[in-house]
């Protein structure tokens, strides 16, 4: 007993992490139900850096991943080279290195917050630290991302991780060099981290600028280290043709969704001489208030307690992002932090503030990937609320309402169980195209039989499952490949062997000899004529009709 009480928060956070790993592991290859064409994506490009040292384009060693045109950073890919070598292209190859980051970040978590609380007693900043850890280590926003190959999960460890090491550097200098090569690899992992790491770095230096003078040499080092290494992703994230194609893609600055009414606007108010609606037309206006709205989405109880972004690969089905018991002590660790407002406390509330705008800047808000970075923070928030709001409160009522809150955690905590583990795969399964990988199969097995196989492109990057299912040789594919463009790559006609990749035409297409149409409900009729199989999604709604003309 003697033994048990003297290690009794070892034994505790032992548990946390145990229970944190089971969580990301249990079911990897399965739940969530089927790769998503970025899963497939990274697979296979991750594939084909193993097998030839170049992506499925042929470009060796790329710091940019072309994919489907939107280019991906290259960090999680080159990450799941050492999986995939080990699984092979799988499920579990892919998501692999996820759910490992995803259980280290638990970790990080753990000594970030007993170093941003360190002035603390030794027991009140282990039991705070703990509670972080276990909030972190059941957090709906990180189990949902670290169970599926998110780029933004690898990306938050390592800011985390740096975040940790910056702070740590205040004491030994020599961190400092290890907290850039940390940053630099959230920016390659990630691309919201492209704007939040500097605007949190100028944080820190205006927080902490005395203590960088004392240390002057070793930070501007870093620093110069970490601009120079992080470089090519700045370059290339403005720029046409690479990562700046995605920013063209999502920004509200670049597409037409957010300026196009307002210029239609401003020509009626032109027309009728209205000056106050001319200037509240104005593109600046417009895009300030669109800039707006998407930061303040982020804030929406919809959005963080009840439903989510409406993404089905963002969150459980009925749920948000964060717990509905954990609001009153998120409020109450906001308080917190502001009344005793240390530097390092400082920090989370910095991170929590900036984090949504990487998002904001893009259309589609809210959007829990783009702004993970405020996740961790809602997590120390309600350590934070939940410790000081018990701590040395040991009268009767607040015994009740302890336990009151635990019971109240245990219900939303097996709700949410329930929702991901019972409802989410059935309901949302087309969100992660499920199908695809049974279609592939189905045609392989019967490929040998027919001279073109057609399979459509209704939902999207069909090719990419043709070739990570059916392990295609990169060094072939590299040669093979058929388009040309530039830019994403959209819905498109592709060519790969025998299979062609398009929208089925069945009127035409039914009338071409020893083809197999592989098609969606919508473009091959229920009684089809040589139907070899019907895949469905797992709600019982059809997701393909295969036939053999």
């Amino acid at each position: 007993m003697y033994l048990f009480k003297k290690n009794i928060y070892l034994i505790i956070l032992t548990f946390v992490f145990l229970l944190a790993f089971f969580l990301r592991f249990y079911n990897l290859g399965v739940n969530p139900p089927s790769l998503d064409w970025d899963e497939a994506s990274i697979g296979y490009n991750a594939y084909s850096i193993l097998k030839t040292g170049a992506d499925e384009y042929g470009n060796k060693l790329p710091l940019s991943i072309r994919s489907f045109g939107d280019y991906k950073p290259p960090a999680y890919i080159y990450l799941s080279v050492p999986s995939i070598a080990l699984f092979g292209l799988s499920e579990m190859g892919v998501r692999l290195p996820s759910a490992i980051l995803g259980f280290l970040s638990v970790i990080t978590i753990y000594f970030l917050t007993k170093e941003i609380f360190s002035k603390l007693e030794k027991n009140k900043k282990e039991i705070l630290a703990i509670l972080a850890a276990f909030f972190w280590g059941v957090s709906p926003w990180s189990l949902q991302f670290s169970r599926a190959a998110f780029e933004g999960n690898a990306g938050i460890f390592f800011f985390l991780l740096a975040f940790l090491l910056l702070l740590k550097s205040l004491k030994a200098k020599w961190l400092a060099i290890l907290a850039a090569i940390s940053f630099v690899l959230s920016i390659y992992s990630y691309h919201s981290f492209v704007l939040i790491t500097p605007l949190f770095i100028a944080a820190f230096t205006l927080l902490f600028w005395k203590d960088i003078l004392v240390n002057k040499k070793y930070y501007l080092v870093s620093l110069l280290f970490g601009l120079i290494i992080s470089l090519p992703v700045y370059s290339s994230f403005i720029s046409i043709g690479g990562s700046g194609s995605r920013l063209s893609m999502v920004s509200i600055f670049a597409t037409g969704e957010t300026i196009n009414p307002s210029i239609k606007r401003l020509e009626y108010d032109y027309s009728r001489s209205d000056k106050i609606g001319a200037i509240l037309d104005n593109r600046r206006v417009v895009y300030f208030l669109a800039l707006a709205k998407g930061y303040f989405d982020h804030w929406n109880p919809d959005f963080l307690f009840f439903n989510g972004d409406g993404g089905g690969q963002h969150h459980a089905v009925n749920m948000g992002m964060q717990y509905l018991w954990e609001l009153p002590f998120i409020i109450f660790g906001i308080y917190f932090i502001f009344r005793d407002r240390t530097k390092k406390s400082l920090l989370i509330l910095v991170l929590f503030l900036i984090a949504p705008l990487s998002s904001a800047v893009s259309t589609g808000t809210p959007h829990p990937v783009r702004a993970i970075a405020m996740a961790p923070a809602f997590s120390i928030f309600t350590a934070l609320g939940v410790y000081y709001f018990f701590l040395n409160r040991n009268n009767y009522k607040y015994k009740i309402l302890l336990v009151i809150t635990a019971g109240l955690f245990v219900i939303n905590f097996a709700y949410y169980l329930h929702q991901y583990y019972v409802h989410t795969p059935r309901q949302i399964s087309h969100w992660w195209q499920y199908g695809n990988k049974e279609a592939v199969l189905e045609a392989k097995s019967v490929e040998n039989k027919y001279s073109k196989i057609l399979f459509t492109y209704i939902y999207d990057q069909p090719y990419i499952y043709y070739l990570f299912h059916n392990k295609i040789e990169p060094s072939w594919y590299q040669k093979n490949w058929n388009y040309q463009g530039s830019g994403q790559v959209e819905r498109m006609r592709r060519v790969i062997g025998k299979y062609e990749f398009r929208k089925i035409n069945y009127s035409q297409d039914s009338q071409l000899k020893n083809t197999l149409l592989i098609g969606s409900p919508n473009e091959i009729p229920e009684n089809a004529p040589g139907l070899i199989k019907t895949i469905y999604f797992l709600d019982g709604s059809v997701a393909f009709r295969i036939v053999g003309t």
